[in-house]
C-alpha cells in the first residue's frame, strides 16, 4: 500500500480486475509528498477509505448520495476529486509547517533578545559597581595624603568598607551568567522593561486524557457508556493516533467516517489490534458486509457526546462530530442467484492453482443444495457426516477443540443431505485419516477455516463478469427465496430450521418445539430446492 520513492512515500492501490475497464488502470499511484512513514501511513489510511468506497461506487454503478445511474466520465471525475482533495491536504500541511516553523523561529529570537536584555542590565549594575568601587578607593587615597585618615580607627572602617564591595563585586562576577537568568537577580533600578509576552493558549489534552476526565471519571456516566465510548476512542486512536483534542478537525472526523463505513462488521465482534488496512482489503476481497449506517452513527454519538462535555469545560472550540448524515437503511446489496448467473458460473472454468476443481464444485454444491453457511461447510469434519432417522445428513454443532461453533444457537441443527448431491459423489469426499470433509482447505494461524477459498471464490466471480451484488452468500439468499416461492406444503418453521434461523414466528408453539421438527420433514424441504441452469464437474 505504502511505496518509498526516493525521498517520499506514495499510495498505491490495486484496482481490481473487473473495474479496470472503467477507470482505465491496474492501480491508482498516488504521491503523498512526505518522507515521514506516521504521515503517510494516515494519509494512505485515508485515502484507502476513499478508493474503497469509489470501487463500490464503480460495481454498482450508482451514486449512493443521489441514488441515480451514474457514467464512467463520472467515475473518472471522482478519481480526480480524490487527487483534488489528497493535494489540498498537502496543502494544508506544508502550511501548517511553516507556520510552526516560523513560530518556532519567533520562539527562539524572543529567547535571545531576552537573555541580550538580562545581560545589558548585568554589565550595567557591574559597571555602576565598579564605579564605586573606584570611588570609595579614591576618597580613601585623598585621606590617607590629606591625613584625615591617620586615626587608625577611621582608616579600619574606610578599609572594611572598600574590601566589602570589592569581595561583592568578585561574588558578582563569578556567579554572572547565574544572577543574569535568576529574576529578580538584577536590582529594580537597572532593570529594563522587556516586552509584554505574546500569551499562549492552554495545551490541549490528548484524546485519551479527554475520555478520562469528561467520561470515565464521571461517576454519573453508567459503566455501559463508559465502556463503550473507550472502545470507539480506542478505534480512533488506533487510525489516527492519540491526537490534541483541536487537532481532531471535520478532515480528521470525515476520515474517520469513511474507514468506519469499509470496515467489515465483524470487526465490531473481533479483538480490536488487528491492522485496519488489512480487515478493510479483506472485505473488499471477501465482498463481506461492512459497518451499517447505525453502527457507524453509534460511533459518531458517543464522540459527540464527549465533545459536549468538552465544550462545557471549555477544552475544546466545537463538535467536528455533530450533523452528520448516515444512510440508516444502508444494505450491503446481495440478491439471489438468477439461472443465467448459475449457468455462468457453471460453464467457467476454476481459475484457482492451490484449490482443486473438485473441492470449489463440492462446496460450492453444498451451499446451493442446503443454504449452509461456507463457514460451516468449510468446518464439517467426516464425522459430522451421518444418517439421522435412516437419512444421510450434515450434523451441523460445536467443535470446542478447535474454538469453532456455530453462528447462533439455532445454527446448531442437522441438515439432510440433497439426492442432487449424493448423485455427485459429495460422499467421496470422506478419506480415512483424514479429520476435515474438505482437507484440502488450510486452518490459518488466524481467521476462520474457509478464508482463503472464499477470497479466491470472490476474485474468480468478479474475472468471469459476475455483479459484486452477488455473493458466496447469495446462496444461502438463493436457497431461501426458492424456498419460500414453492407453492407446495412447505411450512416456514421448516425452512427456518433448515437454514438455522430464529423461528420467523416467536409463538410459544414456534420457539419450544422448533428442535422437535423431524428429519423427514427436513428432507421433504431439501428436496423441494432444484436448480435446472447448476451443474459442476468434478474436474476440469
Amino acid at each position: 500500500m505504502l511505496a518509498l520513492v526516493g525521498t517520499h512515500y506514495h499510495f498505491r492501490r490495486v484496482v481490481p480486475v473487473a473495474l479496470r475497464p472503467l477507470f482505465g488502470k491496474t492501480e491508482f499511484w498516488i504521491s503523498l509528498k512526505t518522507g515521514s512513514k506516521p504521515e503517510a501511513r494516515l494519509s494512505a489510511m485515508a485515502l484507502h477509505a476513499q478508493t474503497s468506497a469509489l470501487f463500490r461506487t464503480a460495481r454498482l454503478m450508482t451514486d449512493p448520495t443521489q441514488k441515480k445511474p451514474i457514467t464512467k466520465d463520472d467515475l473518472l471525475a471522482l478519481y480526480q476529486d480524490i487527487i483534488k482533495k489528497q493535494k489540498e491536504v498537502i496543502e494544508t500541511n506544508e502550511r501548517h509547517a511553516a507556520e510552526q516553523l516560523k513560530l518556532e523561529r519567533y520562539r527562539a529570537s524572543m529567547t535571545r533578545y531576552e537573555d541580550l536584555l538580562k545581560t545589558r542590565a548585568f554589565i550595567t549594575y557591574s559597571s555602576e559597581a565598579l564605579e564605586q568601587l573606584n570611588q570609595n578607593m579614591t576618597r580613601l587615597r585623598q585621606d590617607m595624603i590629606t591625613g584625615t585618615a591617620q586615626d587608625k580607627a577611621s582608616l579600619a572602617r574606610k578599609t572594611e568598607e572598600i574590601d566589602r564591595l570589592h569581595a561583592t563585586l568578585v561574588k558578582l562576577f563569578q556567579t554572572g551568567p547565574a544572577l543574569s537568568q535568576a529574576p529578580g537577580a538584577v536590582p529594580p533600578s537597572h532593570q529594563l522593561a522587556s516586552p509584554t509576552p505574546t500569551p499562549t493558549a492552554p495545551s490541549s489534552p490528548r484524546l485519551t486524557e479527554a475520555l478520562q476526565l469528561a467520561v470515565l471519571a464521571d461517576s454519573q456516566k453508567s459503566e455501559a457508556t463508559k465502556k463503550e465510548t473507550a472502545r470507539t476512542v480506542a478505534l480512533f486512536v488506533q487510525a489516527f493516533g492519540d491526537k490534541p483534542v483541536k487537532e481532531i478537525t471535520g478532515r480528521v472526523v470525515g476520515e474517520f467516517r469513511d474507514l468506519l463505513f469499509s470496515l467489515p462488521s465483524s470487526y465490531a465482534k473481533s479483538k480490536q489490534d488487528l491492522d485496519l488496512n488489512a480487515e478493510v482489503e479483506r472485505a473488499q476481497e471477501l465482498d463481506l458486509p461492512t459497518l451499517s449506517g447505525k453502527s457507524v452513527k453509534n460511533h459518531f454519538m458517543r464522540l459527540s457526546a464527549l465533545w459536549n462535555q468538552l465544550l462545557r469545560r471549555e477544552i475544546a472550540d466545537k463538535n467536528p462530530w455533530s450533523n452528520w448524515d448516515f444512510d440508516l437503511t444502508r444494505r450491503n446489496p446481495r440478491r439471489a442467484w438468477t439461472d443465467d448467473e448459475l449457468a455462468l458460473l457453471s460453464s467457467s472454468p476454476w481459475t484457482c492453482s492451490t484449490i482443486s476443481q473438485a473441492t470449489f464444485a463440492g462446496i460450492t454444491l453444498v451451499a446451493a443444495y442446503s443454504g449452509m453457511r461456507l463457514g460451516e461447510i468449510c468446518n464439517l469434519r467426516n464425522e459430522d457426516v451421518q444418517e439421522v432417522d435412516g437419512i444421510p445428513c450434515f450434523l451441523i454443532r460445536p467443535h470446542p477443540e478447535d474454538k469453532w461453533a456455530p453462528k447462533t444457537e439455532a445454527g446448531t441443527r442437522n441438515v439432510p443431505i440433497h439426492s442432487a448431491l449424493l448423485d455427485w459423489g459429495i460422499l467421496d469426499f470422506r478419506k480415512n485419516g483424514e479429520k476435515f470433509l474438505f482437507p484440502e482447505l488450510k486452518t490459518p494461524k488466524s481467521g476462520p477455516r474457509g478464508t482463503d477459498f472464499g477470497r479466491n471464490f470472490s476474485k474468480f466471480k468478479m474475472t468471469i463478469g459476475l455483479p459484486a451484488a452477488i455473493t458466496f452468500h447469495s446462496f444461502r439468499h438463493t436457497v431461501s427465496t426458492r424456498l419460500r416461492n414453492q407453492t407446495g406444503d412447505l411450512r416456514e418453521l421448516w425452512i427456518d430450521a433448515l437454514l438455522g434461523h430464529e423461528a420467523s414466528h416467536k409463538s410459544q408453539g414456534a420457539t419450544t418445539y422448533l428442535s422437535g421438527i423431524a428429519t423427514e420433514n427436513l428432507k421433504q424441504t431439501v428436496e423441494a430446492i432444484s436448480y435446472p441452469t447448476l451443474s459442476l464437474r468434478r474436474s476440469l
